[in-house]
């Protein structure tokens, strides 16, 4: 059975990446922060999924995230394996999916920072932004987009923590249903 949730509300947020503030990306030891090859696409996407699943701020969200956040990092990853891990020890604690060259004004930040829920609070969503950003920036891009909900704690802190400002209208409604427990 399946109940009716209120529609999703994205909120934009736009980046200069020349501005990145110096070590934006940096972590420290026991975390290791990585390129994800191609054979790791699968284990990207299981991060991502995990990590959506698991935030209380997704919650209701199910459909959006079947249906445009997974489909997009498949999407961008099977053309560029464009996918920063952070790993602790033998295993990958989160992962950040970026395009370079959205489709139709999109966003660049796929995924956003996808941090396992058991591994917040640590810094590392925010290295993870810091390092997508600089991904995004030695590639030349002078403006990287990326959106989230917008009265969480994502656009409170994490989106604004490099500097990213929100535009001026959310980006559009999608309605979305949320199984029942």
């Amino acid at each position: 059975m399946s109940i009716q949730s209120r529609p999703v509300e994205l909120q934009r947020f736009l980046w200069d990446p020349k501005q990145l503030p110096e070590g934006a990306g940096d972590l420290s030891a026991p975390f290791v922060l990585r390129g994800a090859s191609e054979q790791e696409a699968d284990e990207a996407l299981s991060i991502i999924q995990a990590s959506y699943n698991l935030d209380p701020e997704w919650s209701g969200c199910a459909s959006h995230i079947k249906d445009t956040v997974l489909p997009g990092v498949m999407k961008t990853l099977a053309k560029e394996p464009t996918c920063l891990f952070v790993q602790h020890g033998n295993r990958i604690i989160a992962a950040s999916v970026y395009d370079c060259e959205p489709e139709d004004g999109g966003v660049h930040l796929v995924s956003g920072p996808c941090v396992l829920s058991e591994y917040r609070s640590r810094g590392i969503g925010g290295a993870l932004l810091g390092a997508t950003l600089g991904a995004l920036r030695s590639r030349g891009l002078t403006e990287v987009a990326g959106q989230t909900k917008p009265k969480g704690p994502s656009a409170k802190y994490l989106f604004t923590k490099f500097g990213g400002k929100a535009a001026a209208n959310p980006a559009p409604a999608a309605t979305e249903e949320a199984d029942a427990a």
